[in-house]
C-alpha cells in the first residue's frame, strides 16, 4: 500500500476564521461532505465545527512546529519500508481534537474509537492521527504519533478490528515493534498485575474490561464505567510497549 499527506491545516485554520454561526456549521458539512454530500471527502469529523479560539490557536501551534512537514516524511520514510501494491493508497491526515475547550467528545472513548474502531475511516482509506488541544506540541510528538496511527492501518490490513483483549494487545504490540524499527523505544517494565489480567482474560471481549485495561480505573470513574484495579492511567499502552521491547532483545 502507499501513504500519502492530506495537509488539513490551512483550510481548517482559513475555517476557524468563519464567525460561529449556521453558516460556519454549513461550511463544515461542504468541506467534508462536498457540495452533494453523498460522503466524505476530506476527513475532518474530528473537529468541532463550533469550537472556539483555542482550536485556532493550537491548529497555529501544529504550524508552528512544522507538523504537516513532519507527516509528511514521515509518510515518505513508512512508504520506502513498505511494500508497495499497485492501486492501494492511504491518504493521512493530521486531526485536532478539542478535549479542553468543549464538550464534542470525550477524550477517553474518542482515543479508543480513533485507536480500536476505526472501521468507517478505514474502509475510505483514511488514516487519521489525533492530536488534542491539551497537549504541548513537538516534533517527536508528531513524527511519533503519525507512525502510531499509520501502523495500526497496517495492522488492520492483516488482522481487521481487534475484538478480544488478546486481539487488542496484539496490534499495540505490533504498532510498538513498528515504532522500534523507526528508533522510538519505550523501557516501560512488564507490570505483573497487567500481565496477569492479560494471561486470565485474554479472551475477553468486554468493552468495559478492555477499556479499563488500556486506560486504567481513573478514566473508568470518569464515565461511571466499572474498575478492575488497573491504577496507572493508559496501563495497557504501556504494558504493550513493555513487551514489544521484550520480544526484540
Amino acid at each position: 500500500m502507499l501513504f500519502t499527506h492530506t495537509p488539513l491545516l490551512d483550510r481548517m485554520e482559513e475555517f476557524y476564521l468563519l464567525p460561529r454561526n449556521r453558516q460556519r456549521f454549513d461550511t463544515y458539512l461542504e468541506i467534508m461532505l462536498g457540495a452533494d454530500r453523498a460522503d466524505i471527502i476530506l476527513p475532518i469529523a474530528s473537529f468541532n465545527p463550533m469550537g472556539k479560539e483555542l482550536v485556532l490557536s493550537k491548529i497555529q501551534e501544529l504550524k508552528q512546529v512544522d507538523a504537516e512537514g513532519i507527516v509528511q516524511t514521515t509518510v515518505e520514510r513508512v512508504n520506502a519500508k513498505l511494500e508497495q501494491v499497485a492501486g492501494t493508497s492511504v491518504s493521512v491526515a493530521l486531526n485536532l481534537v478539542d478535549d479542553v475547550g468543549g464538550a464534542w467528545s470525550n477524550r477517553y472513548t474518542t482515543d479508543y474509537t480513533s485507536k480500536f474502531d476505526f472501521g468507517g475511516t478505514f474502509k475510505r482509506h483514511f488514516c487519521l492521527p489525533y492530536f488534542w488541544t491539551s497537549e504541548t506540541y513537538t516534533e517527536e510528538l508528531v513524527r511519533h504519533r503519525c507512525l502510531e496511527y499509520i501502523y495500526r492501518f497496517v495492522h488492520w490490513q492483516e488482522a481487521d478490528k481487534p475484538e478480544t483483549l488478546v486481539d487488542h494487545l496484539q496490534q499495540e504490540v505490533s504498532v510498538q515493534t513498528q515504532l522500534q524499527q523507526h528508533g522510538l523505544y519505550s523501557e516501560n517494565p512488564i507490570n505483573p498485575i497487567m500481565d496477569q489480567l492479560a494471561k486470565t482474560e485474554a479472551e475477553n471481549d468486554n468493552y468495559n474490561f478492555i477499556f479499563n485495561f488500556f486506560y486504567g480505573d481513573a478514566a473508568c470513574e470518569v464515565l461511571n464505567y466499572p474498575t478492575h484495579g488497573v491504577a496507572e492511567e493508559e496501563a495497557g499502552f504501556q504494558y504493550a510497549a513493555a513487551l514489544a521491547t521484550q520480544s526484540s532483545r
